[in-house]
């Protein structure tokens, strides 16, 4: 796997840019991009103060999702009674940074930026021309938020294995428990999501970019947190209104915001539609956004049946059809 001094070498690593060719040679060779006023001043705008309003809502409604502790830490904390209770199953992990979840439901604005065509296509270069939305949120760090851990966001892909070999099977993988295979196979797993990080304000390697290990989704496995702990990473940085593409493959994680203002940031993650999304759009998607919704925003939500799958009875139909009665129990006259 090529460090970051080593890609530098063989060519520039990726800077913003509008060149669509440009981009899915950055995203082949370092498996990230930056695609360069992804988002115009307007409607730039409109997302942060979108973002600023649902935020403060949602703390106010004592419904805000913080994350971002030292180590992760998911310990016990007390819910709205006073009482101890899980954070496995809370909405509060611990921390500073703010998470925003299913922004589907969170105004048109946000719906806007599913259609946009540029990052369309650079998504397309890596799933190819069939793919859903797996989940839309957003990331608000915070001063004083510590830097994630890396990982990549295709962990629950398994990885090629050699004949005859015991490999850890599919239902028994997580994210801190991966097959790790001691004779590493000749072959590695294709990409199988792709992100797109929306910066609402500028990333900058104070207020906590995203890192990133150029090169890392060419590796064929998970980073491992003990003998990958020294290993050099760099802040993707670039202005606010640039969209960040990086595929599912690529080791990177939230930087520490040792800074003094709040860094925004959209994500949107796309799967092959053959995989279970992050969010469940079919059961979580408000109604009246489905009764308005395009046939290409209700196929990233999973409602065309691909290849006989995600269908509620005949697998030849286009989408599925919200309003019909599932046919049950029948008995002839």
């Amino acid at each position: 796997m090529p460090t970051p001094a080593e890609s530098m070498s063989n060519h520039p690593l990726p800077t913003p840019t509008r060149d669509l060719d440009r981009a899915r040679a950055d995203l082949d060779q370092f498996g990230f991009c930056l695609l360069a006023d992804a988002m115009e001043p307007r409607w730039l705008a409109a997302l942060r103060t979108r973002i600023d309003e649902q935020a403060l809502a949602e703390e106010q409604a004592g419904i805000a999702y913080f994350d971002g502790a030292p180590h992760q830490n998911w310990g016990t904390f007390r819910d709205d009674t006073g009482q101890p209770r899980s954070s496995s199953f809370s909405r509060h992990a611990g921390g500073v940074n703010q998470r925003l979840w299913m922004l589907v439901n969170k105004g048109d604005v946000f719906l806007d930026i599913l259609a946009h065509r540029d990052s369309r296509e650079l998504v397309g270069h890596v799933l190819g021309e069939h793919y859903i939305l797996s989940s839309f949120t957003a990331n608000i760090a915070n001063p004083g938020g510590v830097a994630m851990k890396l990982h990549t966001d295709q962990w629950w892909a398994p990885a090629p294995t050699r004949r005859g070999r015991d490999n850890l099977r599919v239902g028994s993988m997580a994210r801190d428990r991966f097959d790790v295979d001691e004779v590493p196979p000749s072959m590695i797993a294709p990409a199988a999501c792709c992100n797109i990080m929306w910066m609402l304000d500028d990333f900058t390697e104070e207020n906590g970019a995203t890192r990133v290990v150029p090169g890392s989704h060419m590796s064929g496995r998970q980073p491992d947190p003990v003998a990958d702990a020294a290993l050099e990473t760099i802040p993707a940085v670039a202005r606010a209104g640039t969209a960040m593409i990086f595929e599912g493959r690529l080791w990177h994680g939230t930087g520490a915001n040792i800074g003094n203002t709040t860094r925004r940031g959209l994500l949107t993650t796309y799967c092959g539609p053959q995989y279970r999304p992050q969010e469940n759009f079919t059961i979580g998607t408000d109604p009246a956004v489905l009764d308005a919704a395009s046939p290409d925003l209700l196929q990233l939500l999973g409602f065309r049946v691909w290849g006989g799958y995600g269908r509620t009875d005949s697998p030849l139909v286009d989408f599925v059809d919200r309003g019909a009665p599932p046919v049950g129990e029948m008995h002839p006259r």
